[in-house]
C-alpha cells in the first residue's frame, strides 16, 4: 500500500525533516504486516473468479456436447436415409426417416402442366377493349373478376395481375407476327388449376389453350395437366397428381418428376450419415472429458461438483442400456470403445457392419428414448445446462461468495486507510517531537559550553 499525503496536515511531504526518522518506510513496513488479512481477501478473490470462468467453460463443452446428444439422441434423426434415381432427368428422389428400404421403378407417363391460355385475336398496340366488359377468371374452382373496358392489352394484363383475389394466375402480352396477343399462365400445376375465361359482353380474346391433348381423347380436356406415373410396371398402380411434387406415391419418399420416363428409385440407408453422426457422438464425448480433465487438474481441482458432474457421464458410459431388443447391447459391439487414456474411438468398418447386420439394434443403441446412450447423455447434459442444475446452482454460489469477498476487501481497505492514517500521525508527531529535543540538546549543549569552568 502506497503511502500518501492523505490527511491533510502537510508533514507527509517530507516526513522525517525533524529528527531525520523515515516514518514512510516505518509505516511501510508496519503496513505490510497490516494489509495480509487483505492480500488473503484477494488471492481468495482471483481464485473464485477464476472458477466461475472455468465453470463458463465448461458450460460451453456441455452445451456443445449436450447438441450432438440431441442430434442422434431421437430415433427419427438417427435413421436416416437415401433416395436415389437413376435418372434425374426424369425424376429426383429424398427419403424421410419413415421411408422402407427398397427399390422401385417409377414411369412417369407425362410430368405435370401449368394450363397455358391464349387469345387467339391479335390487337395493335394501342387497341383497346370495349366499354362496359368485365371478365372473370376461373382458376379451378377460384375464380375473380376484372374490369377491362377500355383497356389496352397491357393494361388488361397488368389489371389480372395486380387484382387484389387474384386466385392464382399470371397474365403476360406476347409480340407475334400478327400483332399483340393476351397469354394466360395458371401459377400452379394440374387440373386442380385450370383456367377458365368468360365475360360480361362480348369475348374480345377468344382463348385457346396451349397445352396438348394427351389423354387419347380427340382435343384437350383438363386432365391433360395432370401427371400421372405407374408404379413398378402395373397398371393397376397408376397414380395421377395435380403437382410435380409427389409425396405418397412410396412411403416416405418425395419424388420430384422432370420429365417422362422411367426410371429406378432406391431407398436405402444412409450409413455413410449416421457413421458421421456416431463419429461426432465420440468427438463431442472426447471434447468434453478433455475439458472435464483439465478443470480437475486447474481452476477446478477437487471441486465437489465437477466430480459429480463427471460421475454422472461416467455411470452413463458404463451402464448398458436396458429393454433392448437388438443384437447389441455395449458400444464396443459396433465399434466404439473407451482407449486406456479414457478417450473414446470409432472403428468404422466394425460399425458399418454392425449396421449392415442390424440397423435397427445401432439405431436403438444411441438414441432409444431414455435408455439409449446419446438418448440418456442428452438428458444428462440437459439437466446439468437447467436454470437450476449444478453449473447454474454452483456458479450463482460462487457468485454470492464472491460478492461477500468483495465486501470484506471493501471494509478492510477502510480500516486499513484508517490505520496508515494514524501510524501517520503518530510517527509524524515522534519525529517532531524527537526534532525538538534535538533542539533542545544542542542549545543546552551550547549553554554549558560557555559556562566559566566547564570544560
Amino acid at each position: 500500500m502506497a503511502i500518501t499525503n492523505s490527511i491533510g496536515s502537510g508533514i507527509l511531504a517530507s516526513p522525517g525533516v525533524g529528527s531525520g526518522l523515515d516514518v514512510n518506510s516505518i509505516v511501510s513496513q508496519l503496513m505490510a504486516v497490516e494489509q495480509k488479512p487483505l492480500t488473503q481477501l484477494q488471492t481468495k478473490d482471483s481464485k473464485i473468479n477464476a472458477q466461475i470462468s472455468a465453470y463458463g467453460t465448461l458450460s460451453s463443452s456441455l452445451s456443445s456436447f449436450q447438441t450432438a446428444m440431441n442430434n442422434i439422441g431421437d430415433l427419427a434423426k438417427f435413421q436416416v436415409n437415401s433416395a436415389t434415381s437413376s435418372d434425374n432427368t426424369v425424376l429426383t428422389a429424398t427419403a424421410s426417416s419413415t421411408a422402407a428400404p427398397g427399390t422401385h421403378t417409377v414411369q412417369v407417363v407425362r410430368a405435370a402442366e401449368q394450363h397455358k391460355l391464349s387469345s387467339t385475336t391479335s390487337f395493335a398496340a394501342t387497341d383497346t377493349i370495349a366499354a362496359s366488359t368485365t371478365t372473370t377468371i376461373g382458376v379451378g374452382s377460384a375464380s375473380f373478376t376484372v374490369d377491362i373496358s377500355g383497356k389496352t392489352l397491357s393494361e388488361v394484363a397488368d389489371a389480372i395481375n395486380g387484382a387484389s383475389d387474384n386466385a392464382g394466375v399470371t397474365a403476360t402480352v406476347a409480340k407475334v407476327d400478327t400483332g399483340y396477343k393476351l397469354l394466360l399462365t395458371a401459377n400452379d400445376t394440374g387440373s386442380a388449376n385450370a383456367l377458365t375465361a368468360t365475360y360480361s359482353s362480348a369475348d374480345p380474346f377468344s382463348m385457346t389453350t396451349l397445352n396438348l391433348a394427351r389423354s387419347g381423347g380427340p382435343s384437350f380436356t383438363a386432365s391433360d395437366l395432370d401427371a400421372v406415373m405407374i408404379l413398378d410396371g402395373s397398371s393397376s398402380l397408376t397414380a395421377t397428381r395435380s403437382s410435380n411434387t409427389v409425396t405418397d406415391l412410396i412411403g416416405g419418399v418425395t419424388l420430384t418428376l422432370q420429365n417422362a420416363g422411367t426410371v429406378t428409385v432406391k431407398v436405402a440407408r444412409d450409413t455413410a450419415a449416421v457413421t458421421k453422426s456416431i463419429q461426432s457422438f465420440v468427438d463431442a464425448y472426447n471434447s468434453l472429458r478433455g475439458t472435464l480433465d483439465t478443470q480437475s487438474k486447474g481452476n477446478l481441482q477437487g471441486d465437489s461438483t465437477l466430480l459429480s458432474i463427471t460421475s454422472n457421464i461416467l455411470n452413463v458410459i458404463n451402464t448398458p442400456p436396458t429393454g433392448l431388443t437388438g443384437s447389441y447391447t455395449y458400444m464396443s459391439q459396433v465399434g466404439v470403445s473407451i482407449q486406456k487414456d479414457g478417450t473414446m474411438t470409432l472403428d468404422s468398418a466394425a460399425l458399418n457392419s454392425a449396421l449392415s447386420s442390424d440397423y435397427s439394434g445401432v439405431a436403438n443403441l444411441f438414441a432409444k428414448s431414455g435408455q439409449g446412450y446419446a438418448s440418456r447423455l442428452g438428458t444428462v447434459a440437459n439437466q446439468l445446462l437447467t436454470s437450476n442444475g449444478l453449473i447454474t446452482s454452483r456458479t450463482d454460489g460462487l457468485k454470492t461468495t464472491l460478492a461477500s469477498v468483495k465486501d470484506s476487501e471493501a471494509n478492510m481497505q477502510s480500516r486499513l486507510d484508517l490505520i496508515q492514517q494514524s501510524y501517520l500521525s503518530q510517527f509524524t508527531a515522534l519525529d517532531t517531537m524527537l526534532g525538538s529535543l534535538k533542539t533542545t540538546s544542542s542549545y543546552l549543549t551550547q549553554q554549558l559550553a560557555n559556562l566559566p569552568g566547564f570544560r
